[in-house]
């Protein structure tokens, strides 16, 4: 059976006590754990499948929460790296009732940033495994380097290549660099989950 391995941002999803106010009015948050690629590997975990996040969190008790939370949903821990170099990451959320969300994130670098290409290693993916990744870790070098390596090293295994979009422009100074980030990667992608709004 293929291996799902999500690789991207696992961080801290800071969710607001307080619904339909601005993120500067929020009057308190609860810790969450967050980051789509982690949340897919998470979730395609406990619906029985054997997946795997890949990625880096800082030396840090919000990255000791991540990891011990993703192991307990049963995902494959063993390629997350941890670095000192940088803190793991922080999204600060507010919610409207209609659902739209405004982030804030503290990530100047996050240690997901600096997942390095030499660190992706070829053995741990075997045939037909399956790569998901996201736009949020291709806004930087030298994780956006990695994510390239991690491609090729699954599609020199017949494996298949997953592609969410999940734009969050406050992270992107430059929108033109992202869309065409977005169609670089497009090239490479055998699925694409994308939303009608990022369409």
């Amino acid at each position: 059976m293929p291996k799902l391995f999500c690789i991207g941002e696992a961080l801290i999803d800071f969710i607001p006590m307080d619904i339909d106010t601005e993120l500067k009015n929020v009057s308190g948050f609860l810790k969450k754990p967050g980051g789509a690629p982690a949340n897919v590997s998470a979730a395609a975990a406990r619906l029985g499948n054997d997946a795997a996040f890949l990625g880096k969190l800082g030396k840090d008790a919000f990255g000791d929460f991540l990891v011990e939370t993703i192991s307990a949903s049963g995902v494959d821990t063993s390629c997350i790296l941890r670095t000192d170099k940088a803190n793991t990451s922080l999204a600060f959320v507010s919610l409207k009732n209609d659902g739209n969300r405004e982030f804030s994130f503290y990530r100047k670098p996050g240690a997901d940033m600096l997942l390095e290409s030499s660190e992706i290693q070829d053995d741990w993916f075997n045939e037909g495994d399956i790569l998901q990744f996201c736009t949020v870790s291709l806004s930087a070098e030298p994780v956006r380097s990695a994510h390239i390596k991690a491609i090729e090293a699954v599609k020199k295994k017949n494996g298949v290549i997953v592609f969410d979009p999940n734009l969050r422009f406050p992270l992107w100074d430059d929108k033109d660099a992202l869309k065409k980030t977005c169609l670089e990667f497009l090239s490479y992608s055998d699925v694409v989950k994308i939303s009608d709004e990022e369409l």
